[in-house]
């Protein structure tokens, strides 16, 4: 802005500039369902992932909210957002706590988050999606309506999807459903194609509501994956 009164004083012209501090505000979403926990590797990495980002938003000194979608142990399935050390121990005690079980149910937690988060705040998905993409898409909705940065980060554990086991298997799903055996040596293409069909689906999904979609690799790099994230590149972690 120019400044009047240095003008009228002196006849020089003398420009102010301000600096807007603005509170982004973040809303985390584990999915905690028995699925995500196939595999230690990608529950692990998922745990990792959400803490690692709530430990960066409080360095910013941003409030940060955290919700819990299926899982087990747990008697406080959302925390409200807020700053500080105590209440950023409280994040690390709740994800410290939780064990993946039951189904998470994306599409109505989607609503829920909706109806809570800041206009204009982060929200960010940390979940395999192993939900058909019928069932919680359309609730993305809720997200865009708020105008948030949304941002799904959509973990896999590359021995699932690639098939690398040598002798036949029997695989099934711990939320339920029949069980299938095959050989994964014959099956190990068609699998993979399917995985990133998968992919492709999910991403089309969130970018259609203006997201942006990450893969994160059970074994991958953390530091390589909040690289894509933070730049909000989309695509694959390694």
């Amino acid at each position: 802005d120019l400044d009047w009164r240095v003008l009228g004083r002196r006849d020089r012209l003398v420009v102010r500039r301000y600096r807007a501090e603005t509170e982004m505000g973040a809303t985390l979403v584990l999915d905690a369902s028995a699925d995500l926990g196939s595999t230690a590797a990608k529950w692990e990495q998922a745990v990792a992932f959400t803490a690692t980002l709530a430990w960066l938003l409080y360095l910013e000194n941003e409030p940060v909210a955290l919700h819990i979608a299926g899982g087990e142990g747990l008697a406080v399935r959302s925390i409200p957002g807020r700053r500080g050390r105590s209440h950023l121990a409280r994040i690390f005690a709740s994800l410290a706590e939780l064990a993946p079980g039951g189904r998470a149910g994306l599409g109505s937690v989607f609503r829920t988050v909706g109806a809570r988060a800041r206009p204009r705040g982060m929200i960010v998905v940390v979940s395999d999606f192993m939900e058909a993409p019928s069932e919680w898409a359309p609730s993305l909705d809720a997200l865009a309506q708020r105008r948030a940065d949304v941002r799904a980060v959509q973990v896999y554990d590359a021995a699932e999807t690639g098939l690398r086991f040598e002798h036949p298997l029997r695989l099934y799903s711990p939320e339920g459903g029949d069980d299938e055996t095959l050989d994964p040596v014959a099956m190990r293409e068609a699998v993979g194609v399917e995985a990133q069909r998968f992919f492709a689906e999910v991403r089309a999904e969130v970018r259609r509501r203006r997201g942006v979609h990450t893969l994160l690799e059970a074994r991958g790099s953390l530091i390589d994956a909040f690289g894509s994230f933070l730049l909000g590149r989309e695509g694959a972690s390694r």
